[in-house]
């Protein structure tokens, strides 16, 4: 019988993760998540609750991570970063807090865990890394300067990854969405139209090709999603 693929996650608790337990509960994932705040566990459902295998952790504490990393029993096969933030606010209204916010939940939160990945990963015989990036890192617009250089950093750390990584024969791709189908974006976007905007299984599929083995030849790569 195969042996389940197990996956590292952070920002599962978030507003896009809450989404995919579901799809990864039927799939048979086993599942870990970081989370920081015992109030971001509040989200999840008793149901799902009871096959996500929670761990306590500050991404943007070294510390942390390899503390972390030591008290795995298992070594896990993929590490899908899905933390993230999003700011809407132009360079003047802007000052340097919000790119430091940006910064540390975009860009370093992903570089402190994936410096960890070869050990994470390490017995795995199909290593992956996958991190989502939005349109705006290639191709920015008004109102997101800081939003958008974050994630223009993260393309780039991706792609050093890829290289860097090669010698551990760990795969690092990405997923590049436009905005996501979720309750909490409905909410702060009511006039959007919502059947342009990217489904949460979507985004599911996209992680569960890249994850595969039979993608065990694609690396580097960026996956667009887009609807228009």
């Amino acid at each position: 019988m195969e042996q389940q693929h197990k996956i590292l996650f952070t920002g599962l608790t978030g507003n896009l993760g809450r989404t995919l337990i579901p799809l990864l509960k039927k799939n048979n994932y086993i599942v870990y998540t970081t989370y920081k705040y015992q109030k971001e566990l509040d989200f999840i459902g008793a149901k799902d609750s009871e096959f996500i295998n929670p761990i306590k952790c500050d991404l943007l504490s070294e510390k942390d991570i390899a503390k972390m990393v030591s008290s795995f029993k298992i070594h896990f096969d993929s590490v899908v970063n899905l933390v993230g933030g999003f700011i809407y606010k132009d360079l003047i209204s802007s000052d340097i807090n919000d790119i430091k916010k940006m910064m540390d939940i975009n860009l370093y939160s992903v570089f402190n865990i994936c410096k960890y990945s070869p050990k994470i990963l390490a017995s795995s015989s199909n290593k992956s890394i996958i991190n989502m990036l939005t349109p705006y890192a290639e191709n920015p617009v008004a109102g997101v300067s800081a939003y958008s250089s974050s994630k223009a950093a993260l393309l780039n750390l991706s792609k050093s990854m890829t290289i860097e990584f090669e010698k551990y024969s760990i795969r690092v791709n990405s997923i590049m969405t436009d905005t996501i189908d979720t309750l909490v974006n409905r909410q702060e976007m009511p006039n959007a139209n919502f059947s342009k905007w990217i489904k949460p299984i979507q985004i599911f599929n996209a992680i569960e090709m890249l994850i595969s083995k039979e993608s065990k030849f694609i690396n580097g790569e960026i996956i667009k999603l887009s609807n228009e």
